[in-house]
């Protein structure tokens, strides 16, 4: 019996996949999985060529469906939630295989977890080093006092700068993983879709417009009727960048374009196709596997009603009500944070004027403003909806 540990197996399923085919290959046989130590087991058998699959299912059963079982399919092993397949004929041949939906779910949700704590770290650091300063430029220098209890400190602050780039790392390599998955795109504008020359010559004949925009998300309707008076003043878009804040637009004639803005957690490649086959056009898709949105449009002739994403004004409100509470449960933790160092250095300061003075003071309230500001924006942008929607009722 032959071990193999690999901690972050998981953040990249396919690349699993085929070392466990590999492994089959060389005569190593996958047999079970410890999901704590994340160590694998293998059994030495004769080389053979097998194609593994690996699920995700709250809800697994013993026995694989028999449509999986028609196709080749057999259980290698299971690990709580994790169920993985394999097939001895080539994977050319094979026509139907587990579906990957769970998988997509479950980093889904460990991107979330990730995202929280990265938040709450970064906000740790920068509020020790703010107080760090503040004290340094206050007291005009530091006083070190030896120790042994220093490399308590350093083992903390080791953690921390640990936690974040763990964070940074699983959150990068889930979110690249979640796209082979479900075979969404990268998120903008195409690269050969972008006439560079075309581009310098619409500039020298003054035809070319750019604006910037920041944080449109939160105010999304508002954001749909900024677009479309862009278009009705001659203004067109022809491409946003690849963040999503610059929107470049070319001086032509007046358009009837509705815009409209659409967030979905965990978008698949079908959501698109449904769009894009309404004659809806695709003009920006954020990179995030966090928040996915995008900004769609359709023309329409002068007479013809204002094409709609959704139909039904009551899904939509639904819809806005999500994104506000998912907003605010991603932003009111970082606000309740700030707030409370900020009364700590309250309580730490001798008068007002010392508090004030503490660089950290001001950057604690330039983050509140800015996080609870998106807050009040996106609940904003649902009071607008429910009211729209209420006045349609009556």
């Amino acid at each position: 019996m032959k071990k193999v540990y690999r901690t972050f197996w998981s953040y990249d399923v396919q690349k699993t996949e085929t070392w466990l085919s590999d492994m089959a290959a060389k005569g190593l046989v996958f047999e079970r999985l410890n999901r704590w130590t994340r160590c694998f087991y293998f059994q030495e058998r004769e080389p053979a060529k097998r194609v593994y699959r690996i699920a995700y299912d709250k809800l697994s059963s013993s026995v694989l469906p028999k449509t999986l079982q028609d196709e080749g399919w057999k259980k290698a092993a299971s690990a709580g939630n994790w169920e993985f397949t394999f097939n001895e004929q080539p994977e050319s041949v094979i026509k139907t295989s587990p579906i990957r939906h769970g998988i997509i779910k479950h980093n889904r949700m460990i991107t979330y977890i990730f995202y929280g704590t990265s938040f709450y770290v970064a906000g740790i650091l920068m509020a020790n080093i703010s107080m760090l300063a503040s004290s340094w430029r206050q007291d005009g220098g530091s006083n070190i006092v030896e120790s042994p209890l220093w490399i308590l400190t350093f083992i903390f602050f080791a953690i921390l700068f640990g936690s974040m780039v763990l964070g940074i790392y699983s959150i990068a390599k889930i979110t690249g993983t979640n796209k082979g998955l479900d075979g969404t795109t990268a998120g903008f504008w195409p690269v050969d879709e972008i006439d560079q020359q075309s581009e310098k010559e619409l500039k020298k004949a003054r035809r070319w417009v750019t604006k910037v925009k920041f944080s449109w998300m939160y105010s999304p309707d508002k954001m749909e009727h900024w677009l479309e008076s862009m278009e009705q003043r001659g203004l067109n878009l022809h491409r946003v960048n690849k963040i999503g804040t610059i929107f470049h637009f070319t001086k032509g004639e007046p358009r009837r374009i509705a815009y409209r803005v659409d967030y979905q957690r965990g978008p698949t490649q079908s959501y698109f196709a449904i769009h894009r086959e309404a004659g809806w056009n695709e003009e920006f898709t954020s990179f995030s596997n966090m928040e996915k949105w995008t900004i769609w449009s359709k023309a329409y002739d002068e007479g013809e009603e204002r094409p709609q994403l959704y139909s039904d004004q009551s899904s939509r409100l639904k819809h806005a009500k999500r994104i506000a509470i998912t907003y605010t449960v991603m932003f009111s933790p970082l606000v309740a944070f700030y707030i409370y160092f900020i009364i700590g250095n309250i309580n730490r300061a001798d008068t007002i004027q010392d508090w004030l003075s503490w660089s950290s003071s001001g950057l604690f309230i330039i983050a509140i403003l800015i996080f609870g500001t998106f807050i009040v924006r996106i609940w904003a942008y649902y009071g607008r909806l429910r009211k729209r929607n209420t006045a349609w009722g009556n």
